[in-house]
């Protein structure tokens, strides 16, 4: 909540507006699938993790750029003009690498 990189969630709302709307009318078992289990990775892992600032700029630019293109595919998937806002940079990073994929040291407190 509240955090600079709020677009991703918004981004992937929008995706899976779109894939609800596509998928109403869409009757092809094996189409169905493959855009299901695109959602499923554009929903799945720690995608929202990696965004905060307090990470190290090389790794969220590599999970900023892997997320994009999950939703990217997913909207090929759906043979939908994808936004032109995944072609932008969520999230720049700017944390100390000593952070860089581990939790973060409690201080203080």
């Amino acid at each position: 909540m509240g955090d600079p990189a709020k677009p991703a969630w918004d981004l992937l709302c929008d995706a899976k507006e779109a894939y609800d709307r596509v998928m109403q009318g869409e009757s092809d078992p094996a189409q169905r699938a493959a855009a299901g289990r695109q959602l499923a990775r554009c929903e799945s892992s720690d995608w929202f993790w990696w965004f905060g600032d307090y990470n190290p700029a090389d790794a969220v630019s590599q999970f900023d750029h892997l997320y994009r293109r999950q939703l990217l595919t997913l909207y090929r998937h759906l043979n939908l003009q994808p936004p032109g806002e995944l072609t932008l940079p969520i999230s720049t990073g700017n944390g100390s690498p000593e952070h860089g994929g581990v939790m973060r040291r409690a201080t203080g407190g």
